[in-house]
């Protein structure tokens, strides 16, 4: 009853925020809302036009990115003017990446964010035409598929070279799931592929016709549909 008459016209989700010190955006931030119930004044008289959904975010020491670091908002409260200075043509969802250690792909290792500020010069040196989203996946282990097991990138920085010389015709997403115990279908349980590194070769004994996305849902206690519940597959081993 006193939300109601204090606040007639507010439609906010969840009413213990306002005035609880934070300064929330959107529909809280309103007239109607008292500004936050006068969270949000100071806010509103050092930034009249940045209309943004956690005005919290502005001037918390981090660079923002997105509505954040604009004129209207100040530059994120000054927290961008020192990564807009360095970078002024680099466009990033996250600019507290650039420069953190470690090398971000995509838009952040390009000349205009510094090559990740300096963190992709390494990488770019050692395999200087690998364009992959996730540079530290090169090298570190695991044998990963797509644009990582490729030629430029060294087959994965190394990690897929047994791979390709058991399988050098097998194309698939997440090599590591080749011998893994476990019958993939698809592109794993082919010859090329070995028939999933020798994980479906008892599985298509039994189904030899059976062509399913997950062998392992045959006979799984579950009657599942569609290709499952054919004659080549055993009317889904048995289930339905």
């Amino acid at each position: 009853a006193e939300f109601n008459s204090k606040y007639p016209s507010c439609d906010v989700i969840n009413i213990f925020q306002l005035g609880n010190g934070i300064c929330d955006g959107e529909d809280y931030n309103t007239a109607e809302c008292g500004f936050d119930d006068g969270d949000c004044i100071e806010f509103n008289a050092l930034y009249p036009s940045c209309d943004v959904a956690y005005p919290d975010y502005v001037g918390n020491g981090y660079c923002d990115h997105w509505d954040f670091n604009t004129e209207q908002c100040g530059f994120d409260g000054g927290d961008c003017l020192e990564f807009n200075a360095m970078y002024a043509n680099c466009d990033v969802d996250y600019p507290q990446q650039i420069g953190d250690g470690y090398c971000n792909g995509g838009a952040y290792n390009t000349l205009e964010c510094g090559f990740d500020g300096a963190d992709c010069l390494e990488f770019n040196a050692l395999f200087p035409d690998c364009v992959v989203e996730y540079p530290e996946f090169v090298g570190n282990g695991r044998c990963d598929g797509g644009d990582y097991i490729s030629l430029e990138c060294d087959f994965d920085g190394g990690d897929c070279s047994d791979f390709i010389r058991s399988y050098p015709s097998c194309a698939v997403d997440f090599p590591e799931w080749i011998g893994d115990g476990y019958c993939h279908g698809g592109a794993y349980n082919t010859e090329d592929c070995g028939f999933d590194g020798g994980d479906c070769v008892d599985f298509n004994s039994l189904y030899p016709g059976c062509n399913v996305d997950d062998p392992n849902f045959i006979g799984d206690g579950y009657c599942q549909g569609g290709a499952y519940n054919t004659e080549q597959c055993g009317f889904d081993g048995g289930d339905c």
